[in-house]
């Protein structure tokens, strides 16, 4: 039998209040707890330096990781194509060639932790952000602060699996022109994922650009801003939108399959120069679709479907000129489709697709007749009489007889002057409505 010398109880006590001390510690700051030693002449630039303590931070936080791809996220090589899976790098312009965190991609990682703020609103060079089909907070992370640093161009976007592939240097029809690179930036491809947990396998391809203008082409670049990319589909996200949603500038914008409650805030007219698409699609959001929405010129997809919003259309949505896909059904809309909405889809019109189907619709004007006909207007399962496949009377007269908080149908509106311009443009040639895979917003489903 060995011998164990007894300890003083003083000794003892010193002991195991050091050990407490310790435990503590790293309890406290779990983030550091294994790479305590990494300091900022350990990365290639302060930049990355500060990266790596968000990303560490928010590593903390994780308590659900079923593919273990947080632990690449170790050392000081955040760039690099085996470490830091889901986070890539780019020298954009403007920043003196640093390479910085450019991009998040967690499509179809499963991660799930509680919440986003404090994270990607704390990467002050972040472009662009997927995250499908994790279980992500219950905030949508405030980013009308986050300083951007240079301007993108959604030159082409690609619809291919993630797995690994090369970043297209230089490229303008897709990939990532980021000019001269100090480490590797290769996309990273996550590790293979089963079929049922990689709902999503979409990745955007951005293509960097110094500025607004250029003299080769003469002027302007096209779709040239400082928007920002926010894909949220299938999370947790629960609670209401952030009343200053349209202060953050968002190009593609998508939401969709989350547990989202509360009205779509007024502040959304904010985003009129810069929203592309917009999907809302399946969550709970409620109150009265806003006179703001119709404010949205410059938008191709507006879908707001499987919500439980009420009230008329209100009279902006008019002015909606680029519009192409416009999904309000399963809601609890009801009075008259407005003609002229409908008449969006006539000859100068972008739209091929709008789908009213599950409200409470009562009637509907000759434009928006025709386009039934022509298979561009779906009102099924509304309460329009003498129409085919609609609720049944006893359904429409509960509905119908209940109090409305929402306003009447208002008067005609005065549109922006480029939806004006637009609305009063020549038709576009050879128009055909668009495969739904083609938009950004819609690609990034599960189908």
């Amino acid at each position: 039998m060995a011998f164990h010398p007894k300890l003083p109880s003083t000794q003892l006590l010193l002991i195991l209040s050091y050990v407490t001390a310790v435990v503590a510690y790293r309890a406290a700051r779990p983030e550091f707890s294994h790479e305590i030693g990494l300091q900022p002449a350990d990365f290639h630039n302060e930049r990355l330096y500060q990266a790596y303590l968000v990303i560490q931070r928010f590593k903390s936080t994780i308590t659900g990781d079923p593919n273990n791809i947080t632990a690449t996220w170790s050392g000081s090589d955040i760039c690099s194509e085996k470490t830091y899976l889901g986070f890539y790098c780019a020298t954009p312009p403007g920043l003196d060639e640093k390479l910085t965190v450019t991009e998040v991609l967690f499509n179809g990682f499963g991660l799930r932790a509680p919440r986003l703020q404090g994270f990607i609103d704390q990467l002050p060079d972040l472009a662009l952000f997927h995250a499908s089909s994790n279980k992500l907070g219950l905030d949508i992370p405030h980013l009308d602060s986050l300083p951007y640093l240079f301007e993108f161009n959604v030159a082409k976007y690609d619809v291919q699996p993630l797995q690994p592939s090369s970043r297209s240097m230089g490229s303008v029809g897709g990939g990532i022109d980021v000019g001269p690179v100090k480490d590797s930036s290769s996309r990273k491809g996550p590790p293979k994922l089963s079929a049922a947990s990689a709902c999503t396998n979409t990745f955007l391809n951005f293509t960097f650009h110094v500025g607004f203008t250029t003299p080769d082409l003469g002027g302007n670049i096209p779709g040239v801003t400082d928007a920002k990319a926010l894909l949220l589909n299938y999370n947790s996200l629960s609670g209401p939108l952030p009343a200053n949603l349209g202060f953050s500038k968002f190009s593609y914008l998508a939401l969709a399959n989350n547990k989202l409650t509360g009205p779509i805030p007024p502040s959304i007219e904010h985003l009129q120069e810069s929203l592309l698409e917009l999907l809302l699609l399946n969550n709970q959001l409620s109150g009265c679709l806003p006179h703001e929405l119709g404010m949205l010129t410059k938008t191709s997809v507006i879908d707001a479907g499987m919500n439980q919003l009420t009230g008329t259309i209100p009279s902006s949505f008019s002015c909606l000129s680029s519009v192409e896909q416009l999904n309000l059904a399963g809601n609890r809309l009801y009075g008259q489709v407005p003609d002229a909405l409908c008449n969006l889809a006539g000859p100068a019109g972008r739209l091929a697709n709008l789908t009213l189907s599950s409200n409470y619709f009562t009637s509907v004007g000759p434009a928006c007749s025709a386009l039934i006909k022509d298979g561009v207007l779906d009102v099924k399962r509304n309460c329009i009489p003498g129409f085919a496949n609609q609720r049944g009377p006893a359904e429409c007269a509960s509905f119908l007889s209940q109090p409305k908080k929402c306003p009447a149908a208002s008067a005609p509106v005065a549109c922006p002057a480029a939806a004006d311009a637009r609305k009063n443009a020549a038709a576009p040639e050879g128009r055909v409505a668009r495969d739904y895979s083609s938009y950004v917003t819609y690609a990034t489903l599960h189908e």
